[in-house]
């Protein structure tokens, strides 16, 4: 997933345009500890059985947990070191479930060097058997200020 390297751009090295991405593989144990640092324990997120009920495939990883895997991005590839995460604006349009490959993707939208802030657009799809894209699982707007 995310290496321990971070990546250091000033604002003058970010260019509408620039893309950084990862493959995340979703591991049952990750719904599991989110559930519990966040105290999210709906049993949705970690009741397979109450999940398939109403009608999902087995337990749902939250919503910020998937959040939580672009702010690595975010802070460690782009725009990295130097990201301050300002706002971050997520829709969720399909469930992700444990064991699930899903492609997050960020892109530079805008940059606002007088101001240091920097707009990007994400995206994450679920991955195929076969690496292909699938459905959108998550798609939104993030505004990061780069730090001098």
């Amino acid at each position: 997933m995310i290496d321990d390297k971070v990546v250091d751009l000033d604002i003058t090295e970010i260019e509408p345009g620039t893309v950084a991405s990862l493959v995340w593989q979703v591991e049952v144990q990750e719904i599991t500890s989110f559930a519990e640092l966040s105290g999210d324990r709906n049993p949705l997120h970690v009741d397979g059985e109450y999940a398939r009920s109403v009608g999902y495939q087995g337990e749902v990883a939250h919503g910020m947990l998937l959040g939580a895997k672009f702010s690595g991005l975010f802070g460690m590839r782009l725009p990295g070191k130097r990201c301050l995460l300002l706002e971050q604006n997520l829709s969720y349009p399909n469930p992700v479930y444990a064991g699930d490959q899903i492609a997050l993707k960020v892109e530079v939208r805008d940059v606002h060097s007088e101001l240091g802030i920097v707009e990007l657009k994400a995206t994450a799809e679920r991955l195929s058997d076969s690496g292909k894209p699938g459905p959108q699982v998550a798609r939104g707007k993030v505004i990061c200020k780069i730090l001098s």
